[in-house]
């Protein structure tokens, strides 16, 4: 509980049943133990900034963000991080951070001050050397069993230690161009003649995913583009292919004719193959079109590919009721609160506020950490447990829930959903 405010029995109670699920991450960006532990790989106080970094580019100038990522001391990065915190240090994506040095690194202070920031770097950096500190913080401060792990459709490598593939393929959304029409022929050792040769090339690769443990394929083609997809006849799409084979460049509106068909034929194709299809929905990134992101745009793709599990991301902020509408009409979508706690604390209690009295419990997965380092793993999933205690102490007091439906459906969010959903054992794989 924050400062001034006493934990009540009931929110202990529920916090304590919280903290012992093992759970599930299901939407992660972890960099590889490997890669945390190369050259230059571990964590400082400054690139452990995750999301903060998207609002920390618009409140310092261009000059002291190129100055920022230039500098060769940590004294004229904290001279610039220093700045950005006066003007924003209030938002979820910088307290996110607050949190992770209070829990893993016995920061004690309110704020982030030019008295405390060095010795809190120090220790960053130090516990960052230590070669257990990764597995520590993912599997014993997080008890995480894995995550569902965002992986290159050209290279898509994992840890099953800590992870499962989820291959992003809106790079495929390009074949509508020579040079990706080349390389996936490449890479699946295809010759790619017409739209069904390239139909078959991509099954290929979907396959040798699958092989790979992959449990999903994710887009997250909203940051460029309308998620309203139109179904096209294979003649349409049939002509613009072979305009795209002969080197020539598709205008803007048959360009998007073109991604709409693969869009609709990768959602069929991964319902075949038991592949869940994750989508982006909702938040932008900085000067993106957030209309762009709209979830309801998704329901004649959800309606047409009725047999395919589609895992419809970050709550659809800001459209979360429309979004935990869809999760209650279509019963082959999943809503889930990936990215959603560092994004606002309040918008995702009152998110999980309605959803618990809209959604069924089992269309609902509760945490997604969508960050690349183990500490921020940490602080998001600390954010989670807060926000979903808060709320379901609420609904038992003030809405009928029973205590035990509460902690059911706790466990049902944070991990039983995820095994469900992408069909993972019980037990950890590769532990």
């Amino acid at each position: 509980m924050g400062k001034g405010k006493k934990a009540g029995k009931l929110w202990k109670r529920l916090a304590a049943e919280i903290d012992r699920i093992r759970v599930v991450d299901c939407h992660s960006h972890m960099k590889s133990r490997e890669s945390y532990y190369a050259e230059g790989g571990g964590p400082d106080l400054f690139n452990l900034m995750a999301y903060f970094r998207r609002d920390f580019n618009d409140l310092v100038t261009p000059e002291q963000v190129r100055t920022f990522d230039a500098a060769t001391s940590a004294d004229e990065r904290w001279g610039v991080l220093r700045e950005a915190l006066d003007r924003g240090r209030n938002v979820s994506y910088w307290r996110h951070h607050l949190v992770t040095f209070r829990g893993l690194f016995g920061f004690k202070d309110e704020e982030l001050t030019d008295g405390n920031w060095r010795k809190l770097n120090e220790e960053i950096v130090e516990r960052g050397r230590d070669p257990e500190w990764y597995h520590h913080v993912l599997k014993d401060r997080c008890n995480i069993q894995t995550g569902i792990l965002n992986v290159d459709p050209f290279a898509p490598a994992c840890e099953p230690e800590y992870a499962v593939p989820s291959v992003r393929i809106e790079q495929w959304l390009e074949l509508c161009d020579k040079p990706m029409v080349d390389r996936i022929a490449e890479f699946t050792n295809s010759a790619i003649l017409d739209l069904r040769s390239l139909e078959a090339a991509l099954e290929k690769a979907l396959l040798g995913y699958k092989k790979q443990g992959a449990v999903a394929i994710k887009s997250a083609h909203a940051y460029r583009r309308t998620l309203l997809h139109e179904p096209q006849s294979v003649a349409t799409v049939e002509r613009l292919f072979q305009k795209t084979l002969k080197g020539e460049e598709l205008a803007p509106p048959d360009r998007k004719r073109f991604e709409d068909y693969l869009v609709f034929w990768l959602a069929e194709k991964a319902g075949e193959l038991g592949l869940v299809f994750q989508l982006h929905c909702g938040t932008q990134t900085n000067w993106g079109h957030i209309p762009h992101s709209d979830p309801l745009h998704l329901c004649n793709l959800l309606r047409h590919a009725r047999h395919t599990k589609f895992d419809l991301f970050h709550a659809g902020y800001p459209w979360t009721v429309e979004h935990g509408l869809i999760g209650k009409h279509y019963p082959n979508a999943t809503v889930s609160m990936c990215w959603m706690y560092v994004i606002s604390m309040e918008g995702s209690r009152r998110t999980l506020d309605e959803w618990i009295d809209l959604v069924p419990a089992c269309r609902i997965l509760g945490f997604g950490s969508d960050v690349h380092f183990p500490e921020n793993v940490y602080g998001h999933l600390q954010m989670a447990k807060r926000c979903l205690t808060d709320v379901l102490v609420k609904k038992v007091e003030q809405d009928y829930l029973s205590e035990e439906a509460a902690v059911d459906l706790a466990s049902k969010m944070l991990r039983q959903n995820a095994l469900d959903l992408f069909g993972l054992p019980e037990d950890d794989w590769g532990a």
